[in-house]
């Protein structure tokens, strides 16, 4: 009942504010989104030889430059899809940061983050079959801007093979 109380005062201002409202709305849902990646801005900030560390990698957090995530050792850039924004859901988890553990193991809790504490090969039958699942998705959907050095000397190729055979 009070939100029906207040409304009929912001009427008497008129359309205009209605207007304000819609175009600060639009601005907003577009920067909900994040930084989107630009060619002539974004390619020269990329890391030397494409090899990011996970230093590095926390500057695409989709605020400071396009929001990237890591992948079994590959940087995949996520600027583009509405489901990763800065500060929220899979964006304020995922932003700059490794998920290949998060995604094995389906786990949206922080501490999964980052963590190269596994051994592919000693991943669980189902764990092994998400992070295929996740990894031929980013892969597939989104551009690979880099890898990632913490993951030099893993071998994925079980990963990409078996995505390449779904």
């Amino acid at each position: 009942a009070m939100g029906a109380a207040g409304s009929g005062e912001g009427q008497a201002l008129g359309t205009e504010s209605d207007q304000t409202k819609e175009v600060q709305a639009e601005e907003e849902e577009d920067e909900g989104r994040g930084m989107q990646w630009n060619d002539t801005d974004h390619t020269p900030q990329l890391p030397e030889g494409g090899v990011f560390t996970v230093e590095t990698l926390r500057r695409w957090d989709g605020v400071e430059l396009p929001m990237c995530l890591g992948i079994c050792g590959k940087v995949v850039d996520v600027s583009s899809s509405d489901n990763f924004r800065p500060g929220f859901g899979y964006g304020k988890l995922w932003a700059g940061q490794d998920a290949t553990y998060s995604m094995a193991t389906n786990s949206l809790k922080p501490e999964m983050v980052a963590n190269f504490d596994f051994k592919v090969e000693e991943l669980e039958e189902g764990q092994f079959d998400s992070l295929v699942g996740w990894y031929k998705h980013f892969t597939g959907k989104y551009p690979t801007r880099g890898t990632l050095k913490e993951y030099e000397g893993w071998d994925f190729s079980a990963v990409e093979k078996a995505a390449a055979e779904m």
